[in-house]
């Protein structure tokens, strides 16, 4: 994503700030996003009474997702959600968004996940892998989006 996009996403975050302080009110605000390949960016506000949701979904060319809006700063705020469709992690969590390399197996170990169950869905060109996994006590469900042959990208992670 080029700088006109980056422009473009912080200046829709201004116009959806008050949405998302009212938000909190609530819950947790959360933003969900499109960015079209030509640098147009798509802002709403949700908001979930006590969950935290992420995903990351690049097709074609757009990016689809949806980001906690914890941040009350709007200043921090572009630079974590920025952070996020960018795909590098926040010290170093295990997020979506998150490239991970290898036998996914043994990746997820690495990070501290007992997998026990993985289902490769083929989708057009691509493939997204189901993975049911334990880690310190807590089951998750992910998705992952196969990019490259031993390269994935976390799509959602969500508590069970």
């Amino acid at each position: 994503m080029n700088t006109g996009t980056r422009r473009e996403l912080a200046r829709k975050l201004g116009l959806v700030e008050e949405e998302i302080a009212e938000g909190f009110k609530y819950g947790i605000p959360h933003i969900v996003g499109e960015i079209l390949e030509d640098g147009s960016v798509f802002l709403s506000v949700v908001v979930f009474e006590s969950a935290r949701h992420s995903f990351l979904l690049r097709e074609n060319d757009r990016v689809f997702f949806l980001y906690p809006a914890e941040e009350r700063n709007r200043r921090r705020l572009f630079f974590k959600l920025w952070r996020f469709l960018d795909g590098r992690e926040e010290d170093g969590a295990f997020v979506p968004g998150k490239r991970i390399g290898g036998i996914l197996k043994n990746a997820l170990r690495r990070e501290g996940f007992d997998v026990l169950w993985i289902n490769v869905r083929p989708a057009g060109d691509g493939e997204y892998i189901d993975v049911w996994a334990v880690k310190d006590g807590t089951r998750y469900n992910l998705l992952f989006e196969k990019i490259a042959q031993g390269e994935y990208v976390l799509l959602e992670m969500e508590k069970v």
